[in-house]
């Protein structure tokens, strides 16, 4: 029995239905790969959305998804920025000793006891 004959019987068990969505989703992951699985999560957030009970709920777990990238991200910008900081603060170091080295010798050079 087919989940309209389901539903024509007054039957409203969604098995029949999450069966159905699964190979649709199923079928469209193996048709079009890594899109398929982005075209499911767009479905999902959609069909979320649609609804006026489930919209709050979604849009909180939407924003907090967004929040949780954004805030991995900005760490990840902190992280990568104070170890360039730390890589020029190296250079400079080493620069400054060749530097200082460098005017030493020049210095014993042009000296003239």
């Amino acid at each position: 029995m087919t989940w309209l004959q389901q539903l024509r019987n007054w039957d409203y068990g969604l098995d029949g239905i999450i069966a159905w969505i699964l190979n649709l989703m199923e079928f469209h992951i193996q048709r079009a790969g890594i899109l398929g699985y982005l075209g499911i999560v767009v479905f999902i957030v959609g069909l979320g959305l649609a609804f006026p009970a489930t919209r709050g709920v979604t849009s909180l777990i939407v924003s907090g998804v967004f929040r949780m990238f954004f805030t991995f991200i900005q760490n990840l910008l902190t992280l990568l920025t104070a170890d360039l900081i730390k890589f020029v603060g190296q250079i400079l170091l080493a620069l400054f000793h060749r530097t200082r080295r460098w005017v030493v010798d020049l210095i014993g050079r042009t000296r003239r006891d």
